[in-house]
């Protein structure tokens, strides 16, 4: 009885070792260049290391509502309402990669334009001057991509 209880402190003894080790690897292994592709196709997508998000990956927005009598129309981000043109007829949006933009027009029978007329620099998509047409529905603008 006596040496399977060693043997049972001996492997647990290994597995606690291991699992340090493992958390070890793990901790020193989150450089920025490491990354999981999500896809196995040419989709670029991928996560991103927590260390690499930072204020200087995001961009700004200027959208425009092009029929200036519908105040109440929204813009989501990621689904979300993050504002409408109730004081304005331009929304100054902070967007980071990834983000799915989008105009919500559902209140309105008509047909409602809004346009992005400012773009920093640091954003490639969508670009300068997309343009987005609702009627009773919500349409996407675009997806940010940060170059």
């Amino acid at each position: 009885m006596d040496l399977f209880n060693k043997m049972e402190k001996f492997v647990l003894f290994l597995s606690i070792v291991f699992f340090a080790f493992t958390i070890l690897i793990q901790v020193l292994n989150l450089k920025g260049e490491d990354s999981i592709f999500t896809s196995q196709f040419t989709n670029k997508a991928k996560f991103i290391s927590i260390n690499d998000i930072n204020e200087e990956q995001k961009g700004t927005l200027i959208i425009k509502l092009l029929d200036e009598e519908y105040y109440d129309v929204k813009i989501l981000v990621n689904g979300d309402t993050v504002s409408d043109f109730s004081k304005n007829n331009e929304i100054e949006l902070s967007v980071f990669n990834n983000d799915l933009i989008e105009v919500d027009g559902s209140k309105y029978i008509d047909n409602i334009r809004v346009k992005v007329v400012g773009i920093s620099k640091n954003i490639e998509s969508p670009s300068l001057n997309t343009s987005a047409t609702t009627n009773q529905s919500i349409e996407i603008i675009g997806k940010v991509v940060l170059k």
